[in-house]
Order: structure tokens, then C-alpha cells, then sequence
């Protein structure tokens, strides 16, 4: 199976939006759904595709868990809090992924844990994370500052927003450098270096029936050259969605903001 980015991976991207998307106390605390995720990989040579993936959004009052982010408050409320999290990351590649990676040792996954503040001032929002790897993979870090402004009422709403995520230079140099004993002929070796990627990104939320409920998650990036300087990456945009439709279990009727 070829490894990218991927889709689970962009479940962790899309969970400060799956929060986001949450109503007032007293929503159901459970909602389930499944959904379709496009996600094309920056690696030369490995195909993108559509990936069918569960959605879950879970809440426990202080504990949280997002997409595939668990989300745990220590501090304030709804509207200004400090929460600490932790994810998988899935992106990962193998040599047999393609040609393009041939001889390169084997990129594995990892787990990420960190801090995360979030305030909220009317239709505005605006969250600040910071994650570390916890299992020695890439020994990097990566935090990112968004901003997301929520137009339209209960039934629909779109959340336009933007953001700039730096990833530190042991992060990049792992997923996207070439080492000496990997260079090949027209493959040389490369060393990362820090990388600030700019996004923007757009959240729908639509109420379909008392408990169905619609949600869509757009994201385009612009890769710092750190990365897209590297032999192994042959785009400098990258891009991802999901759409999703959700059950709300538990509590009463779903109903938005």
C-alpha cells in the first residue's frame, strides 16, 4: 500500500474545524459518520486518490477527541482555553512507493503530543498549537497559528480562515531530506531545513435533519522551499479536502451555534 500524507493525517489537520463545528453545551456528545477524503501526496511519483474514512467527534466535557485528535482542557472555557492534545501522524513513504524513492530507507509514522490555545471573540477564532514527536521518528516539532471568521447561522455555516504552520528543521530534513548513503543520479543528497507553509482553508457545516448533519473541510498550502527544494518533491502547492456526513447520538436534537 503506498504511504502519503494521506487521509487519517489530514483528520488531525481538520480537527480544530471538527471542534469548531460544535454547538452549544447540550449538543449530543457523540457524532459519527464516515467520509471522503482527497489528499495528494508531495512525493514524487505516488498517486493520489479518493479515500473513504470514519469521522468521529467525541465530548466528555474536558476531554475531546477530534478526528483522530484527542483534546484534554486545563485551563478556562469555551471561549478562552488551554488544552493539551496528541495525534498519530501518518505520513510516512517506503522505497517501493516509487521509483523516485528507490533506495531511500523506509519514513516511518509517529506520535505527536503538545499544547493548544484557543480563544474565540464573536464569529472570530483564533487557535495557536505546538506539537512534539514523542517516539524519536523525526525528533522535530511543528506549530501553527489560524484564524477562522464563521459567516451564516444554526442550519449552515462557512468558516473561512487562514493560517501559517512552521515545521522545525529536524521535521523536514526526516520526511523530506535525502541522506549521503541514499543519493542516487539525479537524486542528490539533501539536507531540510526549518519550513514556514502558509494555508488557507474553508469549513462548511450544513444541518441536513434533526440529527444528520453535512460537514466539508478545504485546505490549500503553499510548501516553503525548504521543502519543495528537496529531490523528492515535485510540487509546490499542496492541497486536501473531506466530506463527511454525521450522526448525532446521545443529549438532544443536533443544532449549530
Amino acid at each position: 500500500m503506498k504511504r502519503r500524507i494521506g487521509p487519517i493525517t489530514l483528520l488531525a489537520l481538520a480537527a480544530p474545524a471538527l471542534c469548531a463545528a460544535q454547538g452549544p453545551p447540550g449538543q449530543p456528545p457523540v457524532m459519527v459518520g464516515m467520509g471522503v477524503v482527497a489528499s495528494p501526496s508531495p512525493y514524487a511519483g505516488v498517486s493520489s486518490n479518493l479515500t473513504p474514512v470514519p469521522v468521529v467527534n467525541l465530548d466528555l466535557g474536558r476531554f475531546k477527541l477530534r478526528g483522530i485528535q484527542a483534546q484534554y482542557r486545563l485551563w478556562g472555557d469555551r471561549d478562552f482555553r488551554l488544552e493539551a492534545v496528541a495525534r498519530p501522524r501518518f505520513q510516512s513513504f517506503r522505497a517501493e512507493d516509487s521509483p523516485a524513492l528507490a533506495g531511500m530507507e523506509t519514513r516511518r509514522r509517529t506520535a505527536e503530543a503538545g499544547l493548544q490555545l484557543t480563544r474565540r471573540l464573536g464569529p472570530w477564532r483564533l487557535r495557536a498549537q505546538g506539537v512534539t514527536d514523542l517516539l524519536g521518528r523525526h525528533d522535530g516539532q511543528e506549530v501553527s497559528v489560524e484564524v477562522t471568521y464563521r459567516l451564516g447561522g444554526r442550519r449552515l455555516s462557512v468558516s473561512p480562515g487562514a493560517g501559517m504552520e512552521w515545521a522545525s528543521g529536524p521535521f523536514v530534513d526526516y520526511y523530506y531530506g535525502v541522506r549521503p548513503e541514499e543519493a542516487r543520479a539525479g537524486r542528490p543528497a539533501y539536507t531540510g531545513t526549518a519550513a514556514w507553509n502558509p494555508y488557507v482553508a474553508l469549513v462548511g457545516r450544513a444541518r441536513l435533519t434533526g440529527r444528520w448533519g453535512l460537514f466539508a473541510y478545504l485546505r490549500h498550502s503553499w510548501l516553503d522551499d525548504a521543502i519543495t527544494d528537496s529531490p523528492i518533491v515535485d510540487r509546490s502547492t499542496s492541497y486536501s479536502g473531506i466530506l463527511a456526513i454525521s450522526y448525532a447520538f446521545g443529549g438532544g436534537q443536533q443544532r449549530g451555534k
